[in-house]
């Protein structure tokens, strides 16, 4: 996900910008590049796969990685765009309820 390839809006929550920061990292990490936590970050063979499965892997690997490290958050909606050979998510976030 070079150069920000995946879009983030949050809705109904307190510290926005923070959240932000927080997903825009986590989005924009590639799974196992950080030493004190290879697990952290997306895994990003699933873009390797056809559109239909990649969207399906991809949603999956969002929703467990959010769940894990932003539990403030949960994914309200994924919706792709497909351009030049691109899958662009466009990622929707809101409170997690208690």
């Amino acid at each position: 996900m070079k150069n920000k390839q995946y879009r983030i809006t949050i809705e109904n929550v307190e510290n926005e910008a923070e959240l932000s920061r927080t997903l825009s990292t986590l989005f924009s990490t590639r799974k196992g590049s950080q030493p004190a936590d290879r697990d952290f970050g997306i895994d990003w063979g699933c873009l390797d796969e056809v559109p239909e499965v990649a969207e399906s892997l991809f949603y999956l690997e969002a929703m467990r990685k959010v769940e894990q490290y932003e539990p403030r958050v949960e994914i309200e909606d994924i919706k792709f765009e497909h351009t030049q050979g691109c899958m662009v998510p466009h990622i929707y976030f809101t409170r997690r309820e208690d």
